[in-house]
């Protein structure tokens, strides 16, 4: 079997959400929608209050141990990620986020508004990723933008992590 390129992997992808919608996730709390040219996000359909609980976070549980996949898994404890499922599998990072994750049963998160949110305002979290070569660069928009998609109190160590990279390059 050959592998997909980009361009032909991009286009049935898009045949497949169009005539089947694996991708989409609409309730009446929450739906997933385009962001941009390419991305997608979750946004709030309704109101939120401050400390009300937005979604619980599920999906597949994998071992720490063994696991050498996604960036954007969860940490649920020591021995355990949690890879989250639709819809907030599109949950997009924010340094100035609307919302903070929480651990809210043995194998789930939750997501809790921290401010008011509207209905129509995309729900974010911040990542809080500890510095390590494959981070991106922030693309949230926020006046208070750390520029990396790290804890603050990563910051200095990403941009160094960067700066050597950029050397070697």
């Amino acid at each position: 079997m050959t592998p997909l390129d980009k361009k032909r992997r991009k286009k049935l992808q898009a045949i497949l959400d169009k005539n089947h919608g694996y991708r989409d996730y609409h309730d009446n709390d929450v739906a997933v929608g385009k962001i941009g040219k390419y991305g997608s996000g979750v946004f709030a359909q309704r109101q939120f209050l401050p400390g009300e609980l937005v979604i619980e976070v599920h999906g597949q549980l994998l071992s720490q141990k063994n696991y050498d996949g996604s960036s954007y898994v969860m940490e649920v404890n020591k021995d355990w990620f949690l890879e989250p499922a639709i819809p907030a599998a599109f949950l997009n990072h924010s340094c100035d986020p609307n919302c903070e994750l929480v651990h809210l049963t043995k194998w789930t998160m939750g997501l809790v508004a921290i401010c008011n949110i509207e209905a129509e305002t995309q729900i974010t979290f911040d990542y809080r990723w500890t510095a390590f070569e494959g981070v991106p660069k922030c693309q949230c928009g926020s006046p208070v933008c750390r520029g990396w998609v790290v804890a603050a109190e990563d910051v200095k160590k990403m941009e160094r992590i960067a700066k050597r990279k950029k050397k070697k390059s």
